[in-house]
């Protein structure tokens, strides 16, 4: 009988209709297996994966270690917790809701969507990362120097120096030698720490920056119009919704739920243009990556590149990949990405039905796996890089 080696091991194939093919000769000799469990290969050789052991009885879900300071996150049941991995005990951040979450860390701070919002950590506390807009001021006469006509009034609430989107405008009509009087909004937001009104000088125009007040206040009396100054810069925004991925890419933060992906604006992280700062995509999206030239978004039976570097200039490439497992995206470093970096750039892989794909920077696929593998399918995934290999858990 003619004897088979069967090293140097090359991984798995499941696809090759006959299993000569599982054999592959020349400078560079290999063979795939149809299958392998349990076992690691690397440099052509198989090793028995080491076992897993339960670290906890504690139903923790969507565990996710910050890059930042190595703090490691999870759901329990409705809650948001943190996790201390050395006796797998936890401390309750915020009620997020059931469902899955997905993490991102944004300017120090840790960020999280769930069902119930967005949410931020500082290190040591967890609140809502977007602020509500105020309802409209009412606004009534009183005794003052101000022209006859009309006068428009809105408010923002001030969290720090992050400040919410506009009210709805208020219009009050002046009398002659007359004034205002605006009673603020109630605040139901614990986080608020203030106030700050825009008018718009006699007889309309646009929105000008007027005084601050304290969370405290709660009527304002204008006898004349206070020194005005830069238009207002979230007129018509709306908080940053939530949703079932986050990305950041050039300054927006990007958030997809169903088909719809939306933007923030550039360096306002919290607040969302409801009218231009979004795409709505063919099918429900399954990952958000983004990269320097543009976005892959994983949509359910292939994957697109949204190339650009603005919403408004976003060119829709579909891609011939197969379908990829929602969820299961991770950034490659450029010494892990390899060709697919183009530099030193960093790169995103994901699995799909046909194995691991990589998206380069540019908007390029390489699919290393997709002539020997077919037929994996999850509901979702999740992919972390260790030691120089991608490993994903499906469920």
């Amino acid at each position: 009988m003619k004897s088979i080696p069967i090293a140097p091991l090359a991984g798995i194939d499941n696809f090759s209709p006959r299993d000569d093919a599982l054999q592959v000769g020349g400078n560079e000799p290999r063979v795939y297996l149809r299958e392998a469990n349990n076992v690691t290969i690397e440099n052509g050789r198989a090793s028995m994966r080491k076992g897993l052991r339960p670290v906890t009885s504690t139903p923790y879900a969507d565990l996710w270690q910050s890059p930042l300071h190595g703090d490691t996150f999870a759901r329990l049941g409705a809650q948001w917790v943190k996790v201390n991995t050395a006796d797998w005990s936890h401390e309750v951040l915020a009620e997020v809701g059931e469902g899955a979450l997905s993490h991102l860390v944004l300017n120090g701070m840790v960020l999280v969507a769930g069902h119930a919002g967005i949410f931020q950590y500082n290190g040591s506390t967890a609140q809502p990362f977007t602020i509500s807009a105020p309802a409209a001021p009412v606004v009534t006469a009183s005794a003052g120097s101000l022209e006859a006509g009309d006068y428009g009034v809105a408010v923002a609430w001030l969290r720090g120096t992050l400040e919410s989107p506009l009210s709805p405008m208020t219009t009050h009509t002046a009398a002659a030698s007359g004034g205002m009087q605006v009673l603020l909004p109630a605040v139901f937001d614990p986080t608020v720490t203030g106030v700050r009104m825009y008018l718009t000088r006699h007889n309309g125009g646009e929105l000008l920056r007027g005084e601050d007040y304290p969370v405290s206040a709660t009527m304002v009396n204008l006898p004349t119009l206070p020194k005005l100054g830069a238009p207002a810069q979230f007129h018509r925004m709306e908080p940053v919704p939530t949703g079932q991925y986050l990305g950041l890419w050039r300054g927006r933060l990007v958030v997809a739920q169903g088909r719809t992906l939306r933007f923030s604006e550039a360096m306002a992280y919290h607040v969302h243009d409801p009218r231009h700062g979004f795409v709505q995509m063919p099918q429900r999206i399954t990952f958000v990556a983004p990269v320097d030239g543009g976005l892959w978004v994983g949509q359910v039976d292939h994957v697109v590149f949204l190339r650009g570097t603005a919403p408004q200039e976003l060119a829709f490439e579909r891609k011939t990949s197969r379908a990829p497992v929602p969820g299961s995206t991770v950034v490659l470093a450029s010494d892990e990405a390899g060709e697919a970096s183009g530099g030193a750039r960093a790169a995103v892989a994901w699995l799909s039905s046909a194995g691991f794909a990589m998206g380069t920077p540019d908007g390029g696929i390489i699919e290393p796996q997709a002539q020997r593998l077919r037929a994996i399918s999850a509901t979702a995934g999740s992919t972390v890089v260790q030691h120089h290999r991608l490993t994903t858990a499906l469920r």
